[in-house]
């Protein structure tokens, strides 16, 4: 195994600094990773991030008094020898800088001697690590390891700063090479299709940090071939010659006993080519979905894609039938990376794919077609020596009180997607009907009448969405749903009826019994704090807090212990009234948040100008942050901005650990959804 390059931070306002420190231990057969800093308060970010086993300061080059740069090291990684390189080095400069918590002093002219001090704090930092390692020995774990990785079939690597220390035979196999030796200080990175380079990078942060918990995430890696191979890569914090490493690990297919009807499910039901249901089959699945009892609103919203290549037939007609199969297959590919475990897939009939959805919200459904259709019109199929462009047109029906029935579902899809074609194609398309405001008239009728008899029979129910921390932190933190219960005794989820009762002025009453249901949960549960979302009516009800101040005082909970949150397009909406609304919330000691955030026009003001405890990013941006660089950086500027206010920030609806990864590499506190938690309803009886 080579040498791991030496991880060294050299803080100075020169560059020719940085290259005589390279220059100095690379002479003595040291190879090193200079990383330059030119500026004293970016000193602990940089050590954070680069862990570094040496600190080399110049102050001729950059005025900055070394106790204060030996303090901010101290904080930061204690253990770090810290070198100054100075033009003068007397004696009573030396002991000067041992005072002020420096390991040594070395003129910047005696290179022998720069290399000779940093050879030995080098070993001493060293032996130190080595010294708390209680587990077993650098070598007998070496030796462990390496019987471990010659008899395993699955591929495992291990990585140490991005760069690949060690692999087995089944790793090179699996990426196309001969040997694995011949991979060894390769950047892992190259070996990875961009689009997962996010996520991946994300994963060895938080595994380096020891805040990854054995998570698989799902990237494309890239053989020796050039070919792309889907994989899902397990990560876990690790060591490697007694140096921090992170091991990769893919698992080797498990051949299992199946019982005989899976294995008629995927031999006559599925589309051999695609893995895709075939139509019959996708159609019973679907029928099966929408009857099922208790999946109303399981997830939030459900829809139906309608998914058609554009101008497919021309495509036949240029590379014929066989090739243009090769081009279906691999649109599938492209499809079933984004699926999610609850999702049903089909090949509805020749060119045609459809695919049921269940996800947070409408928005979060958007998202999900805007991404297949970035990826499909981003990619450069091949087929047969062809290579071309394609793009789809995407309908999408939801699933609602007119499109209930699988008939009315598909036909309300299928003619979103005519419409989409009609318009030019590569769109998605959510079509409504000219008789909207008819059916919505009647829908309400219905909902109202329900939701009246539900506050006044007791028949709502709070169910709670754990929030957990990207930081470490152990805060118990919780988001409120709501729940009702029909006169059939089935849930019903908030999505469902919550459009009608914000068009009949019922969401003053429906808030105040969360609240009042709310305090009690807080009464008898230990939890730092509780988010509870606020309507329009209530951010303009000039009677809130004088009832607030009531219902909560009496119940002896902490006022901090509620957080109450406005949705970005209702701040937008009440500007000001928000504003003095969140000052008078916190001024008696509640916490407040802005969710949905990120939708809106005008986003930065809400965040510069409204006065917050918590900044929660809108699930729908999550649906393809993990392979969007646009995307990401977009909310990376959120949390910087919430960061310079010290806000932090919760990514809402998180649904799986490609997204989490990125989450942690943005710098994201905490996150939020399904992937975390289904929520549960934990108060079953609650009274207003």
């Amino acid at each position: 195994m080579t040498q791991a390059p030496v991880p060294l931070i050299v803080l100075s306002g020169r560059e020719d600094d940085v290259e005589l420190v390279n220059r100095s231990l690379r002479d003595g057969g040291h190879p090193v990773h200079c990383h330059w800093v030119t500026k004293v308060d970016a000193l602990a970010t940089a050590i954070d991030d680069h862990a570094p086993e040496l600190l080399c300061f110049f102050p001729d080059s950059l005025k900055a008094p070394i106790r204060e740069v030996a303090k901010i090291k101290q904080q930061a990684a204690g253990t770090i020898p810290l070198v100054v390189v100075s033009s003068a080095a007397q004696e009573a400069d030396i002991a000067e800088a041992l005072l002020a918590g420096a390991q040594d002093l070395v003129s910047a002219g005696q290179i022998d001697r720069l290399r000779s001090v940093a050879e030995r704090e080098l070993r001493a930092f060293r032996l130190e690590r080595a010294l708390n390692e209680t587990l077993f020995s650098a070598n007998q774990y070496k030796k462990q390891l390496k019987a471990f990785m010659a008899g395993s079939v699955d591929a495992i690597a291990h990585v140490q700063e991005g760069i690949l220390v060690d692999a087995n035979q089944a790793w090179a196999d699996l990426l196309g090479h001969a040997q694995p030796d011949g991979l060894l200080g390769t950047p892992l990175m190259d070996l990875f299709d961009p689009g997962s380079k996010a996520a991946l990078k994300g994963a060895l942060v938080a595994c380096g940090r020891g805040q990854w918990n054995g998570e698989s995430i799902r990237v494309v890696a890239v053989t020796a071939e050039g070919r792309k191979l889907p994989l899902d890569i397990q990560l876990e914090a690790t060591s490697v010659d007694g140096e921090p490493a992170v091991k990769l690990n893919v698992p080797r297919p498990r051949i299992e006993a199946r019982e005989p009807e899976e294995l008629i499910e995927q031999a006559v039901h599925k589309d051999p080519a695609t893995g895709f249901y075939h139509r019959r089959r996708f159609l019973e699945v679907l029928t099966d979905r929408l009857d099922a009892a208790g999946s109303r609103g399981s997830r939030g919203v459900r829809a139906l894609a309608y998914i058609r290549p554009d101008k497919f037939r021309e495509i036949e007609e240029q590379i014929g039938p066989l090739a243009s199969e090769d081009i279906l297959i691999q649109i599938a590919e492209e499809l079933r990376v984004l699926t999610q475990p609850q999702d049903v897939y089909g090949r509805f009939g020749g060119q045609v794919f459809t695919l049921f959805l269940e996800r947070g919200t409408l928005r979060d459904v958007e998202a999900w077609a805007q991404n297949a259709l970035s990826r499909i019109a981003s990619r450069i199929f091949e087929s047969q020596h062809n290579t071309l462009s394609v793009t789809c047109t995407i309908g999408l029906a939801e699933v609602g009180p007119t499109t209930g029935r699988l008939d009315a579902l598909i036909a309300e899809a299928r003619r979103s997607n005519h419409v989409g074609r009609d318009q030019g194609g590569n769109r998605v398309v959510l079509q409504q009907t000219s008789d909207e405001s008819t059916r919505v008239q009647r829908f309400d009728e219905l909902w109202v009448t329900q939701i009246k008899t539900a506050l006044m029979e007791n028949r709502f129910r709070l169910a709670h969405l754990p929030i957990a921390s990207l930081s470490g932190e152990h805060f118990v933190m919780y988001d409120t749903v709501l729940r009702m219960i029909d006169a059939q005794g089935e849930e019903i989820a908030a999505a469902e009826f919550m459009p009608a009762a914000a068009r009949n002025r019922l969401l003053r009453a429906i808030d105040r019994w969360v609240i009042g249901a709310s305090a009690g949960f807080c009464a008898k549960t230990p939890l730092d704090c509780l988010f509870l979302k606020l309507s329009a009516e209530s951010i303009i009800d000039k009677t809130l807090l004088d009832w607030l101040t009531k219902a909560v005082g009496g119940s002896g909970i902490a006022p901090s212990q509620i957080c109450f949150q406005v949705s970005e397009e209702n701040a937008t909406q009440y500007l000001q009234q928000t504003q003095a609304l969140a000052a008078q919330l916190r001024a008696r000691g509640h916490r407040f948040a802005i969710e949905n955030f990120g939708l809106g026009r005008d986003s930065g003001r809400i965040l510069a100008q409204t006065p917050m405890d918590f900044l929660k990013i809108d699930g729908s941006l999550m649906q393809s942050i993990a392979s969007d660089a646009s995307l990401q950086d977009r909310v990376r500027a959120y949390v910087q901005a919430a960061a310079n206010r010290r806000i932090p920030v919760i990514a809402e609806r998180v649904e799986n650990a490609n997204t989490m990864a990125v989450l942690f590499q943005l710098g994201v506190a905490y996150m939020q959804g399904h992937y975390v938690h289904e929520p549960e309803v934990v108060l079953a009886e609650a009274g207003r």
